[in-house]
């Protein structure tokens, strides 16, 4: 009976250490969601370090300091973090969006295309990264591989006008107006005063392709 007490008295203390741990860990995630509310990042940076060093989880810790400082614009630090958490999680799409955002800050378009390629190997139906993937190959005049990310997003979601918009302007500037002819009807009944939505159903009547309608 005696044993069985001091069992039971070992585990409660074990099971309230634990608890203590796991309070002290939970404080700090707390501390950096708090600091991050009033804008002070790098605060924020260090109490989900001090969550790390207490034993928190390595991923979370790894992919909150990536958006710390991304926040705090510190891109050298917000790619390691990411890359850390992608390590971590081969299967995360967090880390590879975060690191398209570190890239689209920096106005780096190839470093962000190669992140969304990341993405979709994950996720090849991850519309908003279809459209960023084509919308870069499309103003590296790249309008057929453009054409294949525009045209899956536009499957995915046939009723929203930009998909539609950059579909059509990628066949239109492969010669292929008359293909692109349904689309910019579309267009027009939807919304007809939509960026260069008019152009795009005129040259679709008229035959020659126009010119690239250049940065959305």
């Amino acid at each position: 009976m005696k044993t069985h007490i001091l069992i039971l008295a070992f585990a409660c203390s074990t099971a309230a250490n634990a608890a203590d741990k796991l309070a002290a860990i939970s404080e700090a995630w707390q501390q950096s969601i708090a600091a991050e509310s009033n804008s002070d990042y790098s605060g924020a940076l260090e109490s989900v370090l001090a969550f790390k060093s207490a034993g928190g989880e390595t991923y979370l810790a790894a992919v909150r300091a990536g958006w710390l400082s991304y926040l705090n614009k510190d891109y050298t630090k917000a790619v390691q973090y990411y890359t850390t958490a992608a390590k971590q999680e081969p299967r995360a799409l967090t880390p590879h969006l975060g690191m398209m955002n570190v890239y689209q800050a920096q106005n780096q378009p190839e470093d962000v295309l190669r992140e969304a390629k990341e993405v979709l190997k994950i996720d090849q139906f991850h519309r908003p990264t279809l459209l960023i993937a084509g919308e870069i190959l499309f103003n590296h005049q790249d309008y057929r591989k453009a054409e294949v990310y525009f045209e899956r997003a536009y499957k995915l979601q046939p009723e929203d006008p930009i998909g539609m918009s950059w579909f059509g302007w990628s066949q239109i500037n492969q010669g292929q107006a008359r293909l692109a002819a349904p689309l910019f009807e579309k267009l027009m009944q939807i919304n007809p005063q939509g960026y260069m939505v008019q152009d795009g159903f005129a040259i679709t009547r008229s035959g020659p392709p126009g010119p690239p309608p250049g940065q959305r």
